[in-house]
């Protein structure tokens, strides 16, 4: 599991740095087809050109990007695969000039959100290293969102008995 660890904090990392090269290196190229679905996305990725676009376009439309890996479990699926699931955390601050992948305006550019996904991906190992080859984030239906938001949103101080 050590090295689940370190292959996430370097997709982390990857993420913070805002590169778009950085986060590619943590994936297995050379599979045909890629399998990305990210949570703002309204589609499945499956092209390695869409997808880099999207990484590189995140280049330009994030400031900052941290993501948190909690709760991780693991799978094996054979001898040089592995699926991995998680939680998520995610905190972004977008680019005060930000814009959609279409070009069109973004209504909260310059603006900060965070949230909560779960996640399940597939890791190839390739040489002594792990690579991705396919991430889908998945946050909670609507209702058990919304209750979780509420119920954290408690004053610290209120009483609760």
């Amino acid at each position: 599991m050590a090295d689940i660890d370190d292959f996430l904090t370097r997709y982390r990392s990857a993420w913070w740095a805002n590169s778009a090269a950085q986060i590619e290196s943590l994936w297995d190229t050379s599979e045909p087809r890629p399998f990305y679905k990210a949570e703002e996305i309204s589609h499945i990725m499956t092209d390695w050109d869409v997808l880099r676009g999207y990484w590189q376009h995140n280049e330009g439309f994030n400031d900052v990007n941290e993501l948190l890996y909690t709760d991780i479990i693991t799978q094996s699926m054979g001898d040089t695969r592995l699926l991995v699931g998680l939680k998520m955390r995610w905190d972004i601050r977008f680019a005060k000039d930000a814009r959609q992948m279409d070009g069109s305006a973004f209504a909260w550019a310059g603006q900060t959100m965070g949230g909560d996904n779960h996640v399940a991906a597939c890791l190839k190992r390739v040489d002594d290293d792990w690579q991705l080859t396919s991430w889908v984030e998945a946050p909670d239906a609507p209702i058990l969102y919304m209750a979780d938001l509420y119920l954290k949103n408690v004053r610290a101080d209120f009483p609760t008995s």
